[in-house]
């Protein structure tokens, strides 16, 4: 019997770096630690792989149904969702604005049930490598196999939905992870029959007629924005928003999936579900769960997450964070394997999970420096 899930260790193609930053993905590494890194990847059964992503397709209804409840019991304050914001949100899921990706990050150690850890909802980031770079791995290097990877055409594709011919894509520039993410899906975008802009996102203004404009003061008719909802919250630009939220992807009411308050909510939804973990706005709704996991609402890439247990179990220092609310949720066992914790993610294009990618981490908490593996199906 074939083991679902291994790790295999092989040599690098030759030339990766070449071909990998011929393809877009200019960062790979910091400081001598690999991010991109071909000495390794995973190795699949077909029946793994479609585990992972039928538990990624029922989740997602699973958090639409939430939305639902959220906003028709008006669970704002559970979210961490700032009054000025909750008309916009409300409005937005009313009128269903469309939405175009997300990533799901899951626990499964290759037996039994996967478990939801995260709904990457927002801006989700190593959408590059997981569409492309990873394929062109495996084409490379095991072209009669398969992979859970459909990102790229259902991209494209998703873009037909959006009536607008110009579209703009905004991060902050400085980052380059950020940079290489918005010029990936401007690709995809201009595939799908779009002209599109890149801009920084402290480069939009405001016209006198109400409408954000782009640097040519030209109006801003779709702007995809890889920049989260609560931080535009707090921008001083916030407050104009009002008639111009139906522009932005992702839409506005995503803010009800995009934070980790959402966890306890889908626990209380769907008490005792196999793909999920028991999740508390308070250590003492966990009641007597031996190991849990504390979050910030609002951390990313691992910040400010912690590790906690009843017993001898010491926890790595958590990464920096922001201050915010906190989130307790059961621990669940990562995949291990060649001395790496992995977090898989699952791709969602509109409503259909297209993809899969892994992060491995010689600590249980993934974060910004946590490799990138790619993986295969074996035929």
């Amino acid at each position: 019997m074939k083991t679902p899930v291994r790790l295999e260790v092989r040599p690098p193609r030759s030339g990766w770096r070449e071909r990998v930053e011929a393809s877009g993905l200019l960062w790979h590494g910091e400081g001598g630690d690999p991010y991109w890194s071909e000495d390794r990847n995973l190795v699949f059964t077909l029946e793994a792989a479609e585990i992972l992503e039928a538990a990624a397709n029922e989740l997602h209804a699973m958090c639409i149904a939430a939305c639902d409840e959220i906003a028709r019991r008006g669970w704002w304050e559970r979210l961490a969702i700032p009054e000025a914001a909750i008309g916009m949100v409300q409005t937005s899921w009313l009128v269903r604005d469309p939405t175009l990706y997300g990533r799901f990050d899951l626990a499964w150690n290759g037996s039994g049930t996967p478990k939801l850890l995260e709904y990457n909802a927002d801006t989700p980031t190593s959408l590059l490598e997981a569409a492309v770079i990873q394929w062109q791995w495996l084409e490379d290097v095991a072209a009669a196999d398969d992979q859970l990877n459909s990102l790229h055409e259902a991209l494209v594709e998703r873009w037909k939905i959006f009536p607008e011919d110009l579209i703009h894509f905004a991060c902050q520039w400085d980052h380059l992870e950020d940079r290489q993410t918005i010029a990936y899906l401007a690709e995809t975008a201009e595939q799908a029959g779009k002209t599109v802009e890149l801009m920084d996102i402290e480069e939009i203004g405001f016209s006198e007629e109400g409408r954000f404009t782009d640097m040519n003061e030209r109006p801003i008719g779709r702007l995809f924005k890889l920049y989260p909802w609560e931080w535009m919250a707090e921008d001083p630009f916030f407050a104009e928003i009002g008639s111009e939220r139906a522009r932005f992807t992702e839409p506005a009411w995503k803010m009800m999936l995009s934070n980790k308050g959402l966890l306890p909510i889908l626990w209380e939804l769907n008490p005792g579900h196999p793909l999920l973990l028991p999740a508390s706005y308070s250590r003492e709704g966990l009641g007597s769960i031996d190991r849990w996991v504390e979050k910030p609402f609002f951390g990313r890439e691992g910040s400010g997450v912690s590790l906690h247990s009843r017993g001898p179990y010491h926890s790595p220092p958590p990464l920096p964070s922001a201050e915010g609310p906190i989130v307790y949720q059961q621990h669940a066992e990562l995949f291990q394997a060649g001395g790496q914790h992995i977090v898989w993610g699952l791709w969602m294009v509109g409503d259909e999970c297209r993809g899969l990618s892994a992060r491995g981490d010689q600590g249980p908490v993934t974060g910004n420096l946590s490799r990138f593996l790619p993986h295969r199906i074996e035929g």
